[in-house]
């Protein structure tokens, strides 16, 4: 990952996932896979909890992978090591804690973990039943750039966004299983929200910001879709169609994020010099 590279073919695979299916959902990568390298793409995402479906419950700890041991995962990894690809499973640590985690694989082999950091146990939510929380947040580098991976719920709280740009990432990768809501816009209103925020953060963060979500019914949820790419600054530059599973792929240039945040300094304007309530 050290050739550096500004200009980026990414690849959003918006797709359904079969729950607690491992196997089935592998094929399902794979084929999405070779689509992704027929298009040149040099980072493809995939959904959250994308190996595994995502109501999982009591199926949760029969779905985990040990990503370091897991055939599944060396799979995956060596299918398309000249990609960097972002999937999201059920990951079981030595001492049998499982985490709502997404990796990045690249060059044949595991390149990043980040585990989700915050697990939402309210409404139809129950992953806080389920899974340990992540306690780390930490950069990646794809192809000689700083960018960061948070899952779903993590980029409703806008700390992690914050501390990853601040370290310097140039790019957020968020991959997610929201459910879905429609009302009688064209847009659902659950993506109108997702894109509220995807271009607040692109915008007060100055950086690209890469939305996967997934589709499909499951367990009486369904999901919307809607993936979409925002460029730094908040235009949307594209975005998949609701409710069918898509590829979608996009030409990024990372300069862009050099080119705002020279003319809109907000990151280096920042101070922790401010008292007030804590």
């Amino acid at each position: 990952m050290n050739d550096r590279r500004s200009r980026l073919r990414v690849g959003l695979a918006q797709i359904d996932a079969r729950l607690g299916d491992v196997d089935a959902n592998l094929d399902k990568h794979l084929a999405w896979i070779e689509r992704a390298r027929a298009e040149r793409v040099d980072l493809l995402l995939f959904p959250e909890l994308s190996l595994t479906g995502y109501r999982l419950l009591h199926l949760t700890s029969r779905v985990a992978l040990r990503p370091a041991e897991s055939p599944v995962v060396a799979r995956l990894a060596a299918a398309a090591p000249e990609l960097a690809v972002v999937v999201g499973l059920v990951e079981e640590d030595e001492r049998g804690f499982l985490f709502n985690t997404a990796l990045l694989l690249h060059g044949g082999r595991i390149e990043h973990v980040h585990r989700k950091l915050y697990l939402p146990t309210y409404g139809i939510f129950q992953e806080g039943r389920f899974f340990g929380e992540g306690k780390r947040l930490e950069l990646c580098r794809l192809f000689g750039n700083p960018f960061g991976i948070l899952v779903c719920e993590d980029f409703w709280h806008s700390d992690p966004a914050e501390k990853l740009v601040r370290a310097g990432a140039k790019l957020l990768a968020v991959v997610s299983a929201a459910p879905g809501r429609i009302g009688a816009a064209p847009m659902p209103v659950s993506q109108e929200a997702w894109e509220s925020l995807t271009r607040a953060s692109a915008l007060l963060n100055t950086c690209w910001v890469l939305y996967c979500g997934r589709v499909g019914w499951e367990e009486g949820t369904f999901y919307t879709g809607g993936s979409h790419v925002v460029r730094p600054g908040g235009e949307l530059l594209a975005r998949a169609a609701y409710l069918e599973e898509e590829l979608l792929v996009a030409e990024i240039d990372l300069r862009e994020v050099d080119r705002l945040r020279w003319r809109l300094p907000i990151l280096d304007a920042e101070r922790t010099d401010i008292e007030g309530p804590s």
